[in-house]
């Protein structure tokens, strides 16, 4: 009798347990855009915030975070410069925003209402440490490096750095190292409503995004091919979108922009 109560309380504490973890994941997952923005001030009162974002996974419904609400909390937030994750080398050489989705909204959206953009991403495709769709602690040291380098070109304004989810909390991390103090922000979740408006996506996107597509199908892979100092196990990688899928595929984000659809 005495084992059979015993086994009783173990089930009732693994269900209260259980009860407790799926009772927080749900209290994450509904409130996940929260935990997307921090405010931070620098040691001479500058204010910067940091969003996170998801790239691709904002066009599913299912990551609860519309790129509807990434662009609300932009206008709320009504940055005076705002910083993106793309290369500012191929915007130099090539005209291309090389970041993901989100970025390439993000950037046109500062075009459209004149907000000076700043691109400081990093990474390059070598033998020692490339690997596609990946970050690492030197790649975030780049970051920050080029972050702090654009902050001193912007000393008096309001800057919102716009950054991968997986980037918020490295570069947070090293910004509280330079001195920087988090500050609490109230009522985070009002930052990803809207007016009423009806949503629109910015006006130069398919553009902006085709232009991106066409460097990844078809200019950077060849420029990988010809460059000598990288390996063949490296260029396997990049290997030209000569039957165009690569390329057709990325066009497809172009039909959502044009008809202002949300979701895939």
């Amino acid at each position: 009798m005495k084992k059979h109560s015993g086994l009783k309380k173990v089930l009732i504490c693994i269900a209260a347990v259980l009860g407790i973890v799926v009772a927080l994941a749900a209290f994450v997952y509904i409130n996940i855009k929260s935990f997307t923005v921090k405010r931070m001030q620098t040691t001479a009162g500058q204010e910067v915030y940091l969003m996170g974002t998801f790239h691709a996974d904002h066009f599913d419904p299912v990551a609860n975070y519309s790129m509807e609400e990434m662009l609300n909390a932009m206008q709320n937030i009504d940055p005076d410069v705002v910083f993106i994750e793309a290369r500012e080398e191929n915007y130099e050489q090539h005209g291309v925003v090389d970041g993901p989705v989100d970025m390439c909204i993000a950037y046109c959206y500062c075009q459209d209402n004149g907000i000076p953009v700043e691109m400081v991403d990093y990474w390059k495709v070598d033998d020692d440490n490339f690997k596609q769709n990946t970050t690492t602690d030197d790649r975030d040291d780049h970051i920050h490096q080029k972050i702090m380098e654009k902050l001193k070109l912007h000393d008096n304004k309001k800057v919102l750095i716009v950054c991968g989810f997986g980037h918020l909390y490295p570069q947070v991390k090293r910004l509280r190292g330079e001195g920087f103090v988090k500050e609490k922000l109230p009522h985070v979740s009002e930052l990803f409503q809207n007016d009423g408006r009806e949503f629109e996506y910015p006006s130069l996107l398919s553009d902006v995004w085709e232009q991106r597509a066409f460097f990844y199908a078809y200019t950077y892979p060849e420029s990988i091919q010809a460059d000598e100092t990288i390996n063949e196990e490296v260029k396997s990688q990049w290997p030209v979108d000569e039957n165009h899928r690569f390329y057709d595929s990325q066009m497809e984000y172009c039909d959502l922009f044009r008809a202002n659809r949300l979701y895939r």
